[in-house]
C-alpha cells in the first residue's frame, strides 16, 4: 500500500509539474514540423532572388535556425543567414529574423553586411552606415522599393517572397 501511495505521488508530481507549454508542444509535433516547413519554404525561394543595380547579386549557403519559446507565453523565433554573392571580392553576409506570430512568420528585422555599407533594417524601416562616407541614411522600406533606391536582399525578402514581412500561407 505504501508502495502504491509513493508512486501515485510521484506520477503526481511529474504530471502536474510539467509547464503547460511543454505539454502542448508534445501534442503538437506536427505543427513544429509545418513550422519548419513554412521557414525552408522561404529560405529555398531567397534562392531564386537576385537583387542590385543590374540583378547580379544573389544568395548562397543559406542557413535556418528556429529557436522554441523560451517561456510558456513566448514565441518561436527563427534566423535565416546567407552569403549575399555580390561582384567582387568581399564576403558579405546577411542575417533575418522572424518571430512566428499569428500562425505566421513575421520578418521583424535585418542585417546586410557589405564591404561597402552596412544595413539595417526593423521591419518597414531601414538605416545605410556607409563606410565611404560615413554617412548614415535612414528611409521607409516601401518609399524605397518604389524609388528602386534600395539594392538590398530585404527589399525582395520583405514584398516578393513575403507579404509585407508575413508569410504567404
Amino acid at each position: 500500500m505504501r508502495r502504491i501511495c509513493l508512486i501515485l505521488m510521484a506520477i503526481a508530481i511529474i504530471c502536474f509539474s510539467i509547464p503547460d507549454y511543454v505539454k502542448a508542444e508534445a501534442g503538437n509535433s506536427s505543427s513544429s514540423s509545418q513550422l519548419v516547413e513554412r521557414l525552408e519554404r522561404i529560405a529555398a525561394s531567397m534562392q531564386q532572388v537576385h537583387f542590385c543595380f543590374n540583378e547580379n547579386c544573389f544568395y548562397r549557403d543559406i542557413k535556418t535556425q528556429i529557436e522554441p519559446p523560451s517561456q510558456p507565453d513566448g514565441q518561436y523565433t527563427a534566423t535565416i543567414s546567407a552569403i549575399v554573392d555580390r561582384p567582387g571580392g568581399n564576403i558579405n553576409t546577411a542575417d533575418y529574423h522572424f518571430i512566428f506570430n499569428s500562425d505566421r512568420w513575421q520578418l521583424v528585422k535585418g542585417e546586410e553586411y557589405t564591404d561597402m555599407a552596412d544595413y539595417f533594417f526593423d521591419g518597414d524601416r531601414y538605416e545605410i552606415y556607409s563606410s565611404h562616407t560615413n554617412r548614415t541614411v535612414a528611409g521607409n522600406v516601401a518609399q524605397a522599393k518604389a524609388q528602386g533606391s534600395l539594392k538590398s536582399g530585404y527589399l525582395p525578402l520583405y514584398f516578393d517572397i513575403l507579404n509585407r514581412g508575413l508569410d504567404r500561407i
